[in-house]
């Protein structure tokens, strides 16, 4: 066991996986397993498990170390396998700030359709290796979810960017959470205000992914916008994805439609890319908004009309809040502002 400064300066030994096996009854395969998300526990195991964890007070190593007063220079991120430009910038935007003062980033990556034992695992793998902290880069529900169905706390500073429904990732299993994001309502608004600006009424939201956090925010936003003004909101389902978009353009009316608001820059370009095909004029014919402002954004035929998120001040301030809560001192909550990028699209 691991000795540690108990308050009134005794030392006591902190519990191992061993003494968490020992007081459930189990193997310490079994106790691994169990800590990991493995579904194939029996629930009569998980149970005993997550009793003896609760009464030892078993935390992961990193802690322990915290506990004994050493601090670690090695930070954890946890991001999604694919390749979306947002999360991945973000993550960009926050290993290089990291650098900068000093600290070392472990990286951990979950598949595209991850599951509660998938963060379970990436989780004890960067405790086991001492991060003073974690952040996620996925505020996509289906990973909150599995945050807080976690058999083991997590007893380091968690962090999740672009959680912009912070309570969402307020969870027992990590009580020392932040969350960090940009600004999808407004963002929405500017995209949605420009179009009425131009003259358009008959707006469709192509949307994101029902899992993703900002994409509900957009999405929502967008049915309150044109509800509010007494128009009739009409919401195509998309993935993220140019194919999505492509797919969403070919079912669009141009005679009931006069702009199509999407949820991000990947699926306004498979949306320009069906209406060349269908010999449509952008936006003479039909306007086009995209959201991020991709790279690429400024070279789409015709050049895209976007809500610019700064990805890298993101990252800045996913560190700040990383740093603030290692500290012990308050973090900066407030949202990031979007800002709107006119060219010829809209």
């Amino acid at each position: 066991m691991t000795n540690t400064t108990a308050p009134g300066g005794k030392r006591h030994k902190a519990p191992t996986i061993f003494d968490v096996a020992e007081r459930a009854g189990v193997s310490h395969q079994t106790v691994s397993r169990v800590i990991n998300g493995d579904p194939t526990v029996r629930d009569q195991f998980r149970e005993q498990v997550a009793a003896a964890v609760t009464e030892l007070g078993y935390r992961p190593r990193a802690a322990a170390r915290a506990l004994a007063g050493g601090r670690s220079r090695a930070l954890g991120i946890v991001s999604t396998g694919d390749a979306l430009y947002g999360p991945s910038s973000t993550a960009i935007g926050f290993e290089r700030a990291a650098r900068t003062a000093g600290y070392h980033v472990l990286l951990s990556t979950l598949p595209e359709d991850p599951v509660p034992a998938d963060l379970s695992g990436a989780l004890a793998s960067l405790l086991a290796q001492d991060v003073a902290a974690v952040v996620l880069v996925a505020a996509d529900n289906r990973v909150l979810d599995a945050l807080a169905s976690l058999v083991v706390p997590v007893t380091v500073p968690v962090v999740v960017a672009n959680a912009v429904q912070p309570d969402a990732v307020r969870t027992g299993a990590a009580p020392n959470v932040a969350a960090v994001a940009i600004d999808q309502a407004s963002g929405a608004v500017l995209a949605l205000d420009h179009l009425f600006a131009r003259g358009h009424r008959r707006i469709v939201h192509l949307a994101g992914p029902s899992v993703s956090q900002e994409a509900e925010v957009r999405r929502a936003t967008y049915e309150r916008v044109m509800t509010d003004r007494g128009l009739e909101p009409v919401v195509l389902a998309g993935d993220w994805t140019p194919a999505s978009g492509f797919r969403a353009a070919q079912s669009i009316d141009v005679h009931t439609v006069d702009a199509v608001f999407a949820g991000n820059d990947q699926m306004a370009l498979g949306v320009l890319h069906a209406f060349a095909e269908e010999g449509l004029r952008v936006p003479d014919d039909i306007a086009v908004v995209g959201f991020d402002d991709i790279p690429e954004a400024a070279h789409f035929t015709p050049p895209l009309t976007t809500v610019r998120q700064d990805f890298m001040a993101m990252g800045e301030r996913v560190l700040d809040s990383v740093r603030a809560l290692v500290e012990g001192r308050s973090h900066d909550d407030r949202l990031l502002a979007p800002e709107l990028v006119v060219r010829r699209s809209a």
